[in-house]
């Protein structure tokens, strides 16, 4: 574990204006608890760390570096699954952070349980791995930003006397017009995949999944800490998971983290 990347992000401009955002006393106590667990997190304190950090999310805030940390410090005490999950989480928020990557890979590889996935298009993995670049908020801003200059520019070749002119605003509004439906169309995509495909992590050592949603349901399979699911439906205390490899079945709504 000692190839771990060890990078915090205390020192991020965004994270510091979160902290110390609209209500001082409460962003002093963020920034307090924050640098408590990164200290306590170099003394080796891990246990100490994982609580600091967790008073901050029950506070309600969120962000790539705080489920990051949050993600080492589990990882230094040996529990993957609340490692994985929170790398996870850090993910969502920061797509394109190459040290929370390398770390949930290497978190990853700890992992009993290796499953294939089911193969899928070439089109479909490459939509995937688009979608996976930016976060949602990117798309909407790339939408909003391509609305405008469609707009503008449409609005440019309306009232423009000059043919020349008329002619670079319609270029620019038809490019215009086809980013924004790109994006647009990217991030409703997207959206959806956070709606509906929502994903889990196992966080016990090893959960039986089994063919109902009770205790005398029929023992299928068992899975391990850190394996990530996806979640198809939600019954009372249980969760119908479904695998990579297309293996599906019920276990306990506890034994896993929903990212």
């Amino acid at each position: 574990m000692n190839l771990m990347k060890r990078r915090h992000m205390l020192f991020s401009a965004a994270v510091l204006l979160f902290f110390t955002g609209c209500l001082p006393g409460l962003g002093d106590h963020r920034q307090h608890l924050f640098e408590q667990g990164n200290q306590s997190f170099e003394q080796g304190d891990y246990a100490k760390a994982v609580s600091a950090y967790e008073d901050i999310l029950e506070m309600g805030f969120e962000s790539p570096a705080l489920y990051y940390n949050l993600g080492n410090a589990f990882f230094k005490e040996g529990k993957i699954g609340p490692a994985i999950l929170n790398y996870e989480r850090a993910l969502r928020l920061a797509p394109r952070d190459e040290d929370i990557r390398f770390n949930l890979r290497l978190a990853e590889e700890y992992r009993l349980d290796k499953i294939q996935d089911i193969p899928t298009f070439f089109t479909t993995k490459m939509l995937n791995a688009f979608l996976a670049l930016f976060g949602l908020r990117t798309f909407y801003l790339l939408f909003g930003v391509f609305y405008i200059i469609a707009a503008g520019a449409a609005v440019g070749w309306i009232f423009s006397r000059s043919r020349k002119w008329k002619i670079l605003f319609r270029t620019a509004g038809l490019a215009g017009l086809v980013l924004m439906i790109f994006f647009g169309s990217a991030a409703a995509f997207k959206t959806h995949n956070l709606h509906h495909g929502v994903e889990a992590v196992v966080l016990e050592n090893e959960v039986a999944v089994r063919s109902a949603p009770t205790q005398d349901g029929t023992h299928i399979f068992a899975i391990h800490e850190g394996l990530k699911v996806k979640v198809l439906n939600r019954r009372r205390d249980w969760i119908e998971i479904k695998l990579d490899d297309g293996k599906e079945g019920w276990l306990p709504a506890g034994t896993i983290g929903i990212i």
